[in-house]
């Protein structure tokens, strides 16, 4: 009976040692513990659900917000392409990182992204759903994630990506490092009461930006400041006039310093600001607080936006952090 029973453990030993050695299957490069689950599918925001067999080893991006997350979740050498402005670091905070990786390609290039031979072609919402279809055609897994536009949908999207190239735990890391970035600000200005918040407004070279429901909204309520052109409820694209600059008042001005062509010049648009003798008797203008913060934060759509919050809470209150 003894016997039987050592026998018979030894059998079941045996087989939990071939199904680890195996591990969902047939013994295959994917199975490997770098390559991650064995198998997995997901649901994009299209409604389209992909299927995986291992965690994808060639994956392109055809959005600046996935260049800066995937910098920071995934083995550069499982990246295979990025778009162009991952390297330009007025507008992107990953452009050292984005050096490692050598492929770059174009949304709405076919042949630029087939170039690549991906696994993975990760697309933001807001790209031509034509385009899209026309890469699903040519038989390859897209993801088409939803362009978040708040703090609290930036996190989601970082778990959603993270489950999609089976980086789970380097996505809870990233979502960690803003809660606390974001919990450092709020001890600086947390306390500060409605009535004492300073008020703010941001232009672009196209007028004021940081319409209601926007990320620039929702960064100033984590800075506790009154974002002017929310309270004033311009529409998108509103034409900017010196009237309503100088209606809004703001205590502080924000101007652009990411100089996308060479028809743009930061210094030039914030001097001719200040000089501007219609503006004098503006608040900010008064004090001279006309200040540039980081581009590549403030326009971002990633965990990076929580730089963003410190920088312009800085700047608002620049006593509460010394």
């Amino acid at each position: 009976m003894v016997k039987k029973i050592r026998t018979g453990l030894s059998i079941v030993f045996l087989l939990l040692l071939v199904l680890a050695f195996t591990g969902c299957g047939k013994p295959t490069e994917g199975n490997t513990p770098e390559a991650g689950r064995c198998g997995y599918s997901v649901e994009d925001a299209t409604k389209t659900r992909l299927e995986f067999t291992h965690k994808p080893q060639r994956i392109v991006s055809l959005g600046l917000s996935v260049d800066e997350i995937l910098l920071d979740m995934v083995d550069t050498k499982r990246i295979a392409a990025l778009t162009y402005l991952a390297d330009d670091p007025g507008i992107s905070p990953a452009a050292d990182k984005a050096k490692a990786v050598k492929g770059r390609v174009q949304s709405g290039s076919l042949e630029s992204v087939l170039a690549q031979k991906p696994d993975l072609v990760l697309v933001p919402d807001w790209t031509d759903l034509n385009f899209v279809e026309l890469l699903r055609s040519a038989k390859l897994q897209v993801y088409v994630y939803k362009t978040p536009t708040t703090i609290k949908e930036i996190r989601k999207t970082i778990i959603e990506l993270a489950n999609v190239v089976d980086e789970r735990v380097a996505g809870g890391k990233l979502i960690a490092m803003m809660d606390k970035e974001l919990a450092f600000v709020n001890t600086k200005v947390g306390n500060i009461k409605d009535e004492e918040k300073l008020k703010v407004m941001a232009i672009s070279y196209m007028g004021p930006f940081g319409v209601k429901g926007t990320t620039f909204d929702d960064i100033c309520r984590y800075a506790r400041v009154r974002n002017m052109v929310a309270e004033y409820d311009l529409p998108p694209n509103a034409t900017f006039s010196q009237e309503t600059l100088v209606q809004l008042d703001p205590e502080l001005l924000l101007v652009p310093s990411w100089k996308y062509d060479k028809e743009q010049e930061p210094d030039k648009l914030r001097e001719e600001i200040l000089q501007n003798p219609a503006y004098q008797g503006v608040s900010a203008i008064k004090s001279k607080r006309v200040v540039k913060l980081r581009d590549a934060y403030l326009y971002s759509t990633t965990h990076y936006i929580v730089y963003a919050v410190r920088d312009l809470a800085e700047a608002a209150y620049p006593e509460r952090f010394e």
